[in-house]
């Protein structure tokens, strides 16, 4: 596994083979985060989206959390500077902006991300992690949208996608209240797709990751795309999609191999093209 070199550590990349890990690094404080946390993110998962070798990304945390919302600290500070008056609402939006990025990226990313979680996903952590495309928990994992409990708004896609994986009740349920659930509840309604045992939630996101991308890396891809635009669409626009990927996906080099190992009987080698 290799490293990607960075003066600011508070969040790490790493990768292995064609499995790209981006590990949340403040374990001091269950790797809450400050407005410059939510850029650096942003930057990596930029850089991580450029990398064509890497065909699945996994979100997970260092320390005891995967990722326990805002900095307290920082929204201290913000408070303060609010009621001194020198903090806008402009430049309230321009943060709230930076955090929603990351949001977009993990949407928008070709490759299928996995969240890795443990302890903690609560606030922004737990938008965050139903971003990923799929949510691996530790059996102790706690989720959870504390927002209302201080006066503040979900922010990261939550209103959105929450009510995609539970249901519009649901999501209410946990907006109004702001209580934690636990993973077995979260897998119950649908936040959770996978539950590890205790410690071993990474073990378990691995090797799904590598399941995935030992599949038709192209094909994966299209069929990310394909229902997350699907979700906002009409049927015959989804036939419509249907129609292209397939067309496409016939015509690469990766249909011909799979095609050629399953009459032979062998684990196909997909190359993304």
């Amino acid at each position: 596994m290799t490293d990607t070199p960075k003066t600011d550590t508070r969040i790490l990349v790493k990768k292995d083979g064609n499995i790209a890990w981006l590990l949340f690094n403040r374990p001091e404080v269950l790797n809450a985060m400050l407005i410059e946390t939510w850029q650096l993110m942003d930057d990596l998962l930029a850089e991580i989206a450029k990398d064509k070798a890497i065909r699945c990304l996994i979100l997970a945390g260092e320390g005891r959390a995967f990722l326990a919302g805002a900095d307290i600290s920082d929204l201290k500070r913000h408070n303060e500077m609010i009621r001194k008056g020198e903090l806008t609402g402009a430049e309230l939006r321009d943060m709230v902006l930076v955090a929603q990025s990351c949001s977009r990226r993990i949407q928008l990313m070709n490759i299928p991300v996995i969240s890795a979680v443990h302890g903690y996903a609560v606030g922004a952590g737990c938008e965050v992690a139903i971003c990923a495309d799929l949510v691996v928990a530790d059996e102790t994992a706690k989720f959870g949208f504390p927002e209302v409990t201080v006066g503040a708004c979900i922010t990261n896609a939550g209103t959105f996608l929450l009510p995609r994986k539970v249901g519009v009740s649901r999501a209410k349920l946990l907006a109004f209240t702001g209580e934690f659930i636990d993973a077995r509840e979260a897998h119950r309604i649908g936040l959770v797709d996978e539950i590890a045992p205790k410690g071993k939630v990474r073990e378990v996101a691995e090797r799904l990751a590598r399941r995935i991308a030992s599949r038709a890396p192209i094909v994966v891809q299209l069929h990310k795309r394909m229902i997350d635009k699907a979700l906002d669409g009409s049927f015959e626009a989804a036939l419509a999609m249907e129609t292209e990927a397939v067309v496409a996906s016939m015509l690469t080099e990766d249909n011909l191999e799979g095609t050629k190992a399953f009459f032979e009987k062998r684990e196909p080698v997909f190359k993304g093209r």
